[in-house]
């Protein structure tokens, strides 16, 4: 066996890895490239921005372990903050209209769930199709306008998303650090242990990796997909809630495209298109290299265009690199 053969067989157990070098690879290349680039203030940027997007990405892995796609997630994001919005303006309790954002947007995930493993339609084409009504729906609910809340600022919206003044009043000029951070972090830590550590996980893994032999073995693969999907609806609305704690804002078209961020940063992290590989890990540094990339171009002044062909281009080779590792001759 070749030195070369037995490195990628190491590495397809940790295709992670792959990764975390290509994001100190592009780490390094903007240190030296891009002026400011390595300070509190761009750093902090990149993981306030990518932590909004990085919890959907999570719900998008657990997901795609278990061999299902979600392209809707982006649409069921603007019917999060929608819902929040309309509600609060319309005199619900702020904590009463986050709940009812996240139950519906957990309902959106599950619909999902029922019709493909009910129907059989593959979720690919199931998801384009409640992709687009939901974005309807997010449509119809805000009156195709935006819609904002303009009232003293809320306890609640500091909870979800306040800036970290402390932290940020360290650097000059002030650092971007806000609350999304945390939340994105406490997501990670608890869904990489109920994958690694619980029976659930594993039951994700088996789904993903073999369905066939898993329901032999007595998983409820069908159970498994509608709590994943239901799961993913889950958190883009979180992340939505997010968002809008920032912003206080939502237009027709929140979250549009986010649904291919999401599968580029889990494949570019690791995650195997088949299903049954991936780490919550890797996703993170997909999303994490993902918005580094786009920030450090800012900083260089390089049209927006060049990071959608860079992203595509990492994302290719992601793909390639994965498909090497997973071969078994």
């Amino acid at each position: 066996m070749t030195v070369v053969t037995r490195l990628r067989y190491q590495l397809a157990d940790f295709s992670e890895v792959v990764a975390l070098i290509s994001f100190v690879a592009v780490f390094l290349f903007f240190t030296i490239a891009a002026k400011n680039f390595l300070t509190l203030f761009a750093i902090s940027n990149v993981l306030t921005f990518a932590s909004i997007t990085g919890i959907v990405v999570i719900g998008v892995a657990v997901l795609m372990i278990s061999g299902e796609f979600d392209l809707s997630v982006g649409s069921t994001f603007a019917v999060a903050s929608y819902v929040l919005a309309l509600s609060i303006n319309a005199g619900v309790a702020p904590v009463a209209a986050l709940l009812l954002a996240l139950l519906i947007c957990t309902g959106l995930g599950a619909i999902n769930g029922l019709i493909v493993t009910t129907s059989g339609i593959p979720s690919f084409i199931a998801t384009l199709g409640t992709m687009l009504a939901y974005r309807g729906i997010a449509r119809a609910i805000g009156g195709g306008v935006f819609a904002s809340y303009k009232g003293e600022r809320l306890l609640l919206f500091d909870v979800l998303n306040g800036p970290m003044d402390i932290v940020n009043r360290l650097s000059d000029p002030p650092a971007n650090l806000r609350v999304s951070i945390i939340w994105f972090l406490v997501v990670a830590v608890v869904m990489s242990w109920l994958l690694t550590r619980t029976r659930y996980g594993n039951w994700v893994f088996a789904t993903g990796g073999n369905p066939g032999a898993a329901l032999a073995q007595g998983v409820a693969t069908r159970r498994i997909k509608v709590i994943n999907f239901a799961l993913t609806g889950l958190l883009a609305g979180l992340a939505s809630m997010l968002q809008f704690a920032h912003r206080a804002s939502v237009d027709p078209l929140r979250g549009e495209g986010m649904e291919l961020i999401a599968v580029a940063a889990c494949v570019i992290g690791g995650v195997r298109l088949a299903g049954g590989y991936g780490t919550i890990a890797g996703a993170c540094i997909g999303m994490l290299l993902l918005q580094m990339l786009e920030q450090g171009l800012v900083l260089m002044r390089v049209p927006v265009q060049v990071f959608q062909a860079a992203a595509g281009l990492i994302l290719i080779i992601a793909v390639v690199s994965n498909l090497n590792l997973s071969r078994q001759e």
